[in-house]
């Protein structure tokens, strides 16, 4: 709920509260996404190190703090200074987070927690959004600083219960294990890699769908909210169900070639409703595409859950699965400068182009997926049946 609060809220309160420019404002994104990417990989390092329960707690006070910090933020200095200072943990608890999930769950069960908690966190979106509406609508700087510290009392909470949860790292004195590191493993960073394509449905939805639709004349202008709001139900209500099959490595990597098929599928659905001259035809084969990608979405993310904590030996997890979520943000960083400029360029060309390299890497990721097996605990994987691709 904070996320979607904060996301919904924080243009309007820079720009009209702390009155910065545009420019200003996106420019602190812009670093602060940097500054996660780069800090991703140490901070899943602490995580192994003194516990991803320990240090998932940290950063949410240190996220609280930050978030009670833009409330007082009246000038560009003081906007850079928070903003970078809180990307520190709000841009790279990604990987700690799983990595606690993987401590509390078995091994059959930690895809299906990570669904529950994205069809919650999809509902808390939705509704965080909801009420920064409520908040701009009264437009008084006191509710939207309000606002603000209500987000750090979220992540406060967050904070308490961590410390009542129960995984394998409390109560237990930090040790060093033996340390394998995941840029050096070629099969763990070859499926990250794969990952940025097979993810590319989140530019798809939220930046190349909406430019799509206003540049179709056949489809009316009022369209252009409602794929994000009917992919929103849908995955809030369905993504449980769409994991209950990918309980291995073999079963990821065919939800990876179905997700790819589906994006793929999807892709040519949007270029197709661009040949219709009247919504009556544009309109259901827009839906179908829509629909096609929410599938793709769901099932890319169950086999990206199922395949980075399978293969994240369990001594050095937070620091592989931080590494696994860079894919995510090379995926916001590529798609938004790669993928409108593509398609809106080239129209249909363009979409089969996205769909080829799509099927592609799903093929791939099918592929490995075939031949990997798990990480031990001390990060050695079973060479043979991986084809000899291991640990560099």
């Amino acid at each position: 709920m904070g996320t979607g609060l904060f996301a919904a809220l924080a243009a309007v309160f820079f720009t009209r509260i702390s009155s910065l420019t545009a420019s200003q404002f996106a420019l602190g994104l812009s670093l602060a996404g940097a500054v996660g990417f780069v800090l991703t990989i140490p901070v899943g390092v602490v995580g192994d190190r003194f516990g991803a329960r320990r240090t998932l707690i940290v950063l949410n006070l240190w996220r609280a703090a930050g978030f009670a910090c833009y409330a007082f933020v009246t000038s560009f200095p003081a906007y850079l200074v928070v903003v970078l200072l809180t990307a520190i943990a709000d841009r790279t608890a990604g990987g700690v987070g799983q990595a606690i999930v993987a401590d509390v769950a078995g091994d059959d069960r930690r895809v299906r927690l990570m669904a529950i908690m994205r069809s919650v966190r999809n509902v808390g979106y939705a509704v965080g959004g909801l009420a920064a509406g409520v908040a701009i609508a009264i437009d008084s700087s006191w509710v939207f600083r309000g606002t603000l510290f209500g987000i750090a009392l979220f992540y406060v909470l967050c904070a308490a219960l961590l410390a009542r949860l129960r995984t394998a790292d409390a109560g237990r004195v930090p040790v060093r294990t033996k340390r394998t590191w995941a840029f050096r493993d070629r099969r763990y960073l070859a499926f990250t890699g794969l990952n940025v394509f097979l993810a590319l449905h989140v530019t798809t939805l939220n930046v190349l769908l909406p430019l799509w639709i206003l540049s179709v004349p056949a489809i009316p202008e009022s369209f252009v909210a409602f794929p994000l709001i009917l992919n929103t139900v849908i995955v809030s209500v369905l993504q449980l169900p769409a994991t209950r099959h990918i309980v291995s490595l073999r079963g990821a990597g065919r939800a990876a070639l179905a997700s790819a098929a589906l994006l793929a599928a999807a892709c040519c659905f949007f270029a197709f409703s661009a040949w219709w001259n009247d919504p009556a035809g544009a309109v259901p084969v827009l839906l179908c595409g829509v629909l096609a990608l929410t599938a793709a979405e769901m099932w890319q993310a169950a086999s990206s859950w199922q395949i980075s904590m399978d293969l994240a030996p369990e001594g050095n997890r937070a620091q592989y699965l931080s590494t696994f979520n860079l894919s995510n943000t090379a995926e916001r960083v590529v798609g938004p400068a790669v993928l409108p400029a593509l398609v809106m360029t080239y129209r249909s060309w363009g979409w089969l182009l996205v769909c080829a390299v799509v099927l592609l890497s799903g093929v791939s990721t099918w592929w490995l997926a075939r031949t990997a097996a798990p990480a031990t605990p001390d990060g050695e994987a079973d060479k043979e049946a991986v084809g000899g691709v291991g640990v560099a």
